[in-house]
């Protein structure tokens, strides 16, 4: 064999030596850097959006998930929307180990008058109550069934007259925000009949079962009518009349 013949062989095994070496060496980095990612945990940088939970709150739900920096950012978006305040959680990662979290949660519309003072949203959502109903000044939804199984917490009730009255609800705090505010309660009496009783003085209006929708037009036009007096300067507006509302003042 001649001297270039040689030469040429030592310098492939070489080579093949070489990139063999390259390849255990950036082997060993990839494990050494997936190890170093296993123990490095992610923070969280930022928490927004909140109002009725506060940030340590969100804190202790986050930590029911191992916060390595592999974790995928979709845990924790779920497992902060199963909570039945969350409406919707944005979650992002940024580099290096920063977690930012947007928070929507829901917003009470009315509290049920039950044992634990559930609290419900605009799509008939369960919220819990208790402390939480505490801190709202929102209608009481009174005179409905009460039995547990109808208002799971996180999900939407399965009670039809408690989902009808969170429609009228929802009409009045979009459409006729200052009635809304002027609500204490809104029952259910024996004749399965809506009446609203409002604050301040315990003036009731009584809606009827029908029509609702145009009896709020009618009240509202009726309270705008008004002028310097009040629909609580009446003890009784009865609107179950077709085209008339009948008022009686306080004795």
């Amino acid at each position: 064999m001649n001297k270039n013949k040689k030469q040429k062989i030592y310098l492939k095994m070489k080579l093949g030596i070489s990139l063999s070496i390259t390849f255990l060496l950036l082997l060993s980095c990839s494990i050494k850097w997936a190890n170093y990612q296993n123990i490095f945990e992610l923070e969280i940088s930022e928490i927004s959006g909140f109002n009725i939970l506060n940030q340590q709150d969100y804190l202790k739900i986050i930590d029911q998930i191992n916060k390595n920096a592999d974790v995928d950012i979709d845990d924790i978006r779920q497992v902060l929307e199963r909570n039945p305040f969350v409406k919707a959680a944005r979650v992002s990662k940024h580099f290096p180990n920063n977690i930012k979290i947007q928070i929507a949660e829901r917003e009470p519309l009315g509290i049920i008058n039950i044992d634990n003072q559930l609290m419900i949203d605009n799509e008939g959502i369960i919220l819990p109550g208790g402390s939480y109903s505490e801190s709202y000044l929102i209608p009481v939804l009174s005179g409905f069934n009460s039995a547990k199984e109808l208002y799971p917490e996180g999900e939407k009730t399965f009670s039809i007259k408690v989902k009808e009255a969170v429609k009228i609800l929802k009409i009045l705090s979009l459409k006729y925000p200052n009635l809304y505010e002027n609500i204490s309660e809104l029952t259910l009496n024996k004749d399965d009949e809506y009446v609203m009783i409002l604050a301040n003085r315990p003036t009731r209006v009584i809606l009827g079962k029908k029509d609702i929708n145009r009896k709020l037009y009618i009240l509202n036009s009726f309270d705008k009518a008004l002028g310097q007096r009040q629909l609580t300067d009446f003890r009784l507006l009865d609107m179950r009349y077709q085209k008339q509302l009948v008022a009686r003042e306080w004795t």
